[in-house]
């Protein structure tokens, strides 16, 4: 339902632009240990493997965690359980520069795993209550743009702290600023429900019916497999690039963080496109199912052509296109995804997105390792790694053809 009220629309406005800002934090947070990653790799003596576990631990407490978050928000409300969540993720953060080892800080990266993982669907129980349907593709999109917008700056950001202090100190900054930012998110959207409260709007009620586990999965399965081949291309991206850039090419650290950064561009703006590309399809057509779930199609496909160049040529700037234009492709996906979990059930969008994404959090604990373990195994070939994705890349499709949501007329 369209807001009707100035109330309303303000509300709608203040939760997007507070969502907008704080997807931008979670990922710089989030991407900064694959900027330090040589950095602390070349410190501590880290292997290949050793990084791909610490970038593994979080994506299996983000598997982990996803659901139980979700659900846990459809209990208490969104605002409420946001600061939880940010609490655990920045603690953790300043812990990551406080401590040394393999073991200590794959724990650490697991406890940051434990306070991202409900971030999102959260925030897309928020959406789903704040913002009218014709414009949650949009909003999904703008969102999760500023926090590819984080990736592709993360390199430049975390880059500079670096050097200027040390990763140590670095990751302790950025643990300071989440904190003292969710607290502010807290407090806003406080006031923000006090203005409805006093415009006499009803508040939507938080759900009260338990959750249809059966039902829920089976509707959720073909989505969330569907996200499983997303997250392998997004957690490859996320994890490695810089290290891509820095193994084969042998660049320095300020050089590895601009390639990386024209990189990781290509996704923020696949992500803002494919939000706004899938309401005005389904505007179009009227059709929530199809306008979703062939943008996804579209993107999957895309994505391959971007990735098979550099199975065949080490040229820098026929590569970094090259990735660039896959990530691009590939996010075009992301918040059409997003939607549809929201979606598959209205009165528990938390929970039924956080289902939707834990494929994409299942890929984020497999991806990291296994591609560590074949670059250990073949001497950097990454030729191997990109055949890998590619693969997992083209079951996307075939998946997708399975997505179902709860509307008839989808």
């Amino acid at each position: 339902m369209i807001p009707t009220t100035l109330a309303q629309k303000r509300r709608a406005t203040l939760t997007f632009v507070l969502l907008c800002i704080m997807a931008f934090i979670m990922y710089v947070d989030r991407t900064n240990l694959a900027v330090a990653a040589p950095t602390i790799s070349k410190e501590l003596g880290f292997s290949n493997t050793n990084l791909g576990m610490m970038f593994s631990a979080f994506a299996i407490a983000y598997s982990c965690f996803m659901i139980p978050g979700g659900w846990f928000s459809d209990r208490i409300g969104s605002r409420k359980a946001m600061l939880l969540y940010g609490i655990i993720w920045s603690a953790a953060t300043i812990a990551t520069g406080l401590v040394s080892g393999l073991v200590v800080l794959v724990i650490a990266r697991f406890v940051v795993g434990i306070g991202e993982a409900p971030i999102y669907p959260t925030a897309a129980r928020m959406i789903a209550r704040a913002i009218p349907i014709t414009q949650r593709g949009t909003a999904q999109g703008m969102m999760h743009a500023s926090g590819r917008l984080a990736n592709a700056l993360a390199p430049l950001i975390v880059t500079f702290m670096i050097i200027q202090f040390s990763w140590r100190l670095t990751f302790v900054i950025l643990g300071v600023v989440t904190l003292i930012y969710m607290f502010v998110m807290y407090f806003s959207l406080s006031e923000s429900k006090k203005l409805l409260e006093t415009a006499a709007v009803p508040l939507p009620p938080v759900a009260a019916k338990p959750v249809n586990w059966p039902q829920m999965l089976r509707k959720v399965w073909p989505a969330a497999a569907t996200c499983f081949c997303h997250g392998w291309v997004l957690w490859f991206f996320l994890n490695w690039i810089p290290s891509f850039f820095t193994q084969r090419y042998g660049m320095d650290l300020t050089h590895t963080a601009l390639f990386s950064t024209f990189v990781l561009l290509g996704g923020t703006v696949g992500t803002a496109v494919g939000g706004m590309l899938s309401d005005w399809r389904f505007k179009v057509t009227g059709n929530r199912l199809r306008s979703r779930r062939d943008l996804i199609i579209f993107g999957f496909l895309a994505s391959i052509i971007g990735l098979i160049p550099l199975m065949f040529t080490h040229d820098l700037i026929i590569c970094a296109c090259g990735l660039s234009f896959s990530f691009f492709c590939s996010e075009l996906a992301d918040s059409p995804l997003w939607v549809i979990g929201t979606e598959v059930s209205h009165e528990h969008s938390a929970t039924s997105s956080a289902c939707t994404f834990t494929g994409m959090a299942l890929a984020g604990a497999v991806s990291p390792v296994v591609i560590g373990w074949l670059l250990d195994i073949t001497g950097n070939n990454w030729a191997v790694a990109f055949g890998a994705s590619i693969a997992v890349v083209l079951m996307g499709p075939v998946l997708a053809m399975f997505i179902k949501t709860g509307d008839r007329r989808a």
